[in-house]
């Protein structure tokens, strides 16, 4: 269609709401038009309304019909129909204006009485959604499409550099579709621009909740493109093992919350104790020296509760232990007896112990000190790093005791989380250093279906804060050459703005360091793509962060007023049309946007690149 089809006239203005008198003929639901079959106007069209040489670009917000004669203002009513009387009425809100095939949106110019009203070109729809970019052929940027727009019909081209550098945000109740335009947003990337050119300066990372994208040859991508990490707390389904470098796990920071720490009596603990094992590590000092010196101090210590912990960490040690000379070391400590009245270690026929050289030269058989040194030396390099961390914490524990730094009650507790904790993690992670993590490929998909619900909680943020401080710390803003693009389907188990079974502490951290994410990612080139089907549990400072939306069928009255408080790019219509969206519709908005566009989403075909998340064939099943 080369010249529009003129439809009505404008017959009253009131500032940006003007209403539009539809010709008699034009009722139809579609014409041929030059050849063409064009859908007639209605409620959320595009209208083109020409001022002079302007062409003032509208929206229909209602449509209505007035009778001529029998109108309100009447005072004598003729109920006899006469076909002329009738007339379609459209109540139409401006937008912007086209100047050179570039939509600029915003009030700048609004149309006179008599003005008239066409129905736009389907080039001029695009200019409308191209926004200030060149639309069709004559555009030079990258563009990508994820299926068409409802109401013209129409594929829409969106712009790759607007939305992949940005934050996006993809809602939707289970079954609306999100999942499947999640996969088509990369799908569509990686075919569009190539992967060979992507992974030159960019890579990313999805955290997979539910196993949905854990297998070969989803977003289209190659088996040597994707590296996925199954990770399982379950000994019998784990595959694989995260690496987390020591910098990112040992810090004060995270041990605090990872295990509850409380702020006035925990913390300092744990502060002391990566302080010491931080020293042990650049000295060459290990259990070799520190647990004989610490076994040492603990009998000459006025306290029976310090060499009975010490026991403790013995006993710990020698759970898989079958040895004569090792049994015989056991008796030896057990026969160590402390003294009611005096309040010191004694042994029987022996006597007690005034130092600690006496411990480690006069009595060095006798209580077994020489023995333990020994066998500390076999087990110092043996040994894993969550045995070594418990073990670490035990020891700083006794030697806090020792110098009376912290109370065996305070810091017990702290120490049983620990073991509990740490043991579960030591199923999913490896430490490492940094330079040993090898190159990954384009996709990394992290799936968490196996793992405990605390580990869900607490192993994607440490992932995502390793990624995003590694990315900041190597970044120069003024010259990003590499970006790092994050993933997180089903976001709301992380991001929610809900206080868990998991500490205040915890908490708090995990929003700050997201919140910190999603403000600051972009100037970095740290970009976020959240998916989410509750809204309403994600931190509202989130939400309200992201750039461009794609938002599916939602029904529920809170998820419906976060998406009205935090999304500003939405108008009226468009917000009143999210609970009654259909199955893989939605509507696109954000910054990369002129406006809101209600978009039917394509399906990924081949269900090795779409997610394991399609509806059960039950009848399929039964037969």
């Amino acid at each position: 269609m080369t010249i529009s089809l003129e439809v009505g006239s404008v017959i009253e203005v009131r500032g940006t709401r003007v209403k539009v008198q539809v010709y008699k003929e034009l009722n139809h639901s579609s014409f041929i038009y030059e050849g063409e079959v064009i859908n007639n106007i209605s409620v959320n069209s595009f209208i083109i309304i020409k001022k002079g040489l302007l062409k003032l670009v509208g929206k229909i917000d209602a449509e209505y019909i007035e009778d001529l004669i029998n109108n309100k203002k009447s005072q004598e009513k003729d109920y006899r129909y006469n076909k002329g009387t009738i007339s379609k009425l459209l109540e139409v809100q401006i937008l912007g204006y086209l100047d050179k095939k570039f939509f600029n949106n915003g009030v700048k110019h609004l149309p006179m009485i008599g003005n008239l009203v066409y129905i736009p070109r389907r080039e001029e729809i695009l200019d409308i959604y191209a926004g200030n970019r060149t639309s069709g052929n004559n555009n030079n940027e990258n563009t990508f499409s994820i299926g068409k727009s409802i109401h013209e019909d129409i594929s829409v081209d969106f712009p790759v550099n607007s939305f992949f550098a940005s934050h996006m945000g993809i809602f939707g109740n289970t079954g609306s579709g999100k999942s499947n335009t999640l996969t088509k947003l990369y799908f569509e990337l990686f075919k569009t621009v190539g992967v060979s050119y992507i992974k030159r300066a960019s890579s990313f990372h999805l955290i997979d909740f539910n196993g949905e994208y854990a297998h070969k040859g989803v977003f289209g991508l190659e088996q040597n493109e994707v590296s996925i990490v199954n990770l399982s707390t379950n000994e019998e389904h784990g595959e694989g093992r995260l690496k987390i470098t020591s910098e990112y796990f040992y810090t004060p920071e995270v041990l605090s919350v990872l295990f509850s720490a409380k702020e006035q009596t925990q913390k300092p603990f744990i502060k002391r104790l990566l302080k010491r094992m931080e020293n042990a590590e650049e000295n060459g000092w290990g259990f070799k020296n520190y647990l004989p010196n610490l076994f040492a101090k603990s009998l000459v210590h006025s306290s029976k509760d310090v060499f009975q912990y010490i026991k403790e960490i013995i006993d710990y040690l020698s759970e898989d232990i079958q040895d004569e000379g090792h049994s015989s070391f056991l008796e030896l400590i057990n026969a160590i007896q402390w003294h009611t009245q005096n309040n010191y270690y004694f042994i029987s026929g022996v006597g007690y112990f005034n130092t600690v050289e006496d411990i480690k030269h006069t009595y060095s058989f006798q209580t077994g000190f020489g023995y333990l040194v020994e066998w500390c030396s076999r087990i110092d390099t043996g040994i894993g790093w969550c045995d070594n961390f418990i073990l670490n914490a035990k020891l700083q524990l006794v030697s806090d005791m020792l110098n009376r730094y912290a109370q065996f009650d305070h810091i017990n507790p702290l120490i049983h989380r620990i073991e509990s904790k740490v043991k579960e993690l030591e199923q999913i992670i490896e430490l490492t250093d940094q330079e040993s993590i090898e190159e990954m490929p384009i996709m990394t998909i992290y799936s968490f279906r196996e793992c405990s619900s605390d580990i869900k909680k607490v192993i994607p943020s440490l992932i995502a804060k390793m990624l995003f401080d590694t990315h900041k710390k190597e970044t120069k803003q003024d010259n990003i050459e590499k970006t790092i693009h994050l993933i997180i389907d089903e976001a709301h188990n992380i991001l929610s703005n809900q206080l868990m079974n998991e500490g205040k502490g915890w908490h708090s951290y995990r929003l700050e360091l997201f919140e910190e994410m999603i403000k600051e990612g972009r100037k970095f080139g740290f970009f976020l793509t959240i998916c989410s089907q509750r809204p309403f549990d994600i931190s509202p400072t989130i939400i309200s962060q992201v750039h461009n939306y794609f938002i599916h069928r939602l029904v529920n009255n809170k998820d419906l007023e976060m998406i009205d408080n935090t999304i500003p790019t939405l108008d009226r219509v468009s917000k009143a049309a999210i609970p009654t969206l259909a199955s893989g519709t939605c509507i696109v908005s954000g910054t990369a946007l002129s406006m809101p566009v209600f978009t039917q989403v394509e399906q990924v075909y081949g269900k090795e690149k779409r997610p394991n998340s399609d509806n059960i064939d039950l009848c399929k099943l039964w037969m």
